[in-house]
């Protein structure tokens, strides 16, 4: 019976695989090094602490060739003192040292948390929570400067996506919806970080941004090429070299803005206020003016902005004209020139 059961359980044995022996062994020979390295750590920490404070002071004090005992023990009892309260500030430096940087990595982890789930409140279909995603995110690039420019960028790909001209369910809409006005109040208030060494420019061509709030917005350089900004707050915002081919302009606030060297053609401006604006060196070709208030406005050095073109507008009071043009239109519509008010 015995031998029976024996060749029962033979039957049943099973051989292990190659790869499980390798990794079993594998195993084993990571847990021995860890055992040797610290072993090893310890050991060489137990030599430094007796160089440090028995073998060292002992040599040191030997120098000076002392025979009284009390003498010499009192002069290695000072140096070991001297010599543990080096060692005790190195370890505290170095406590410090490894609990900021722990602390460093638990902040960036908590942050890294965060940015995840405020993407994904983004994709969200309750408005509330895509405000609060957007919000968040907003946070994030304020405490995190390599965050910053993606967090950017991902806001200026939602309003491509989410309120695009192409759409014709956004283009029935009076106004821009409320995710695409906050994340264009973040844009308001942002303030590019000193250390990224990167400006940020925003690709909005093509998109709908009718009543838009950008009040002292920074969109220098941006594309804003075939966009809807119609009725638009834009006072005293940034446009330096900006893009504006055939944009929709009609009715927007532009007082005090600078759109210096922005490129306008085709651009339509009827009933715009461009009060105090700076349009220095500005392409005008073809863009349209009707109605347009430009009082106190500088158009010195523009280029293709045409007679017919300033004829149209609503007031051109103290305004800043190259001589030729406006010598012709003050002789022609001296009224242009008169105090509206």
């Amino acid at each position: 019976m015995a031998l029976k059961e024996a060749i029962e359980k033979y039957k049943n044995f099973k051989i292990p695989s190659l790869s499980v022996v390798r990794e079993k062994v594998s195993l084993h020979q990571k847990t021995c090094i860890s055992i040797v390295i610290v072993i090893i750590a310890i050991i060489l920490s137990l030599i430094f602490i007796y160089i440090s404070l028995f073998w060292f002071p002992h040599r040191l004090v030997a120098q000076f060739g002392m025979t009284n005992p009390k003498d010499l023990a009192e002069m290695e009892n000072s140096y070991r003192a001297t010599l543990a309260q080096i060692l005790g500030g190195s370890a505290v430096a170095i406590g410090i040292y490894f609990a900021w940087e722990n602390l460093k990595v638990s902040q960036e982890g908590q942050i890294t948390e965060r940015f995840t789930r405020a993407i994904d409140q983004l994709g969200n279909p309750n408005m509330e929570i895509r405000l609060g995603g957007i919000y968040a995110l907003e946070r994030i690039s304020m405490e995190s400067e390599k965050d910053y420019c993606p967090i950017m960028e991902i806001l200026n790909a939602y309003i491509r996506k989410n309120s695009t001209m192409e759409s014709e369910d956004v283009k029935k809409q009076n106004k821009v919806s409320l995710d695409i006005q906050a994340i264009l109040t973040v844009i308001r208030r942002r303030k590019d970080p000193i250390n990224t060494g990167k400006t940020i420019i925003f690709d909005l061509q093509r998109t709908y941004l009718r009543q838009a709030n950008l009040e002292g917005a920074n969109l220098d350089w941006a594309n804003l090429n075939w966009a809807d900004l119609k009725g638009a707050n834009l006072k005293r915002a940034n446009f330096i070299e900006a893009d504006l081919i055939e944009t929709d302009l009609i009715g927007a606030d532009l007082k005090g803005a600078n759109l210096e060297r922005a490129y306008l053609g085709g651009a339509n401006l009827d009933w715009a206020i461009l009060k105090m604006a700076n349009l220095k060196r500005i392409n005008f070709i073809e863009a349209s003016l009707i109605g347009a208030n430009l009082e106190g406005a500088d158009l010195k050095g523009s280029e293709n902005l045409l007679f017919d073109q300033l004829s149209q507008v609503k007031t051109l009071h103290n305004a800043k004209l190259d001589e030729e043009l406006l010598i012709s239109l003050k002789e022609k519509y001296p009224k242009l020139f008169e105090n509206p008010n």
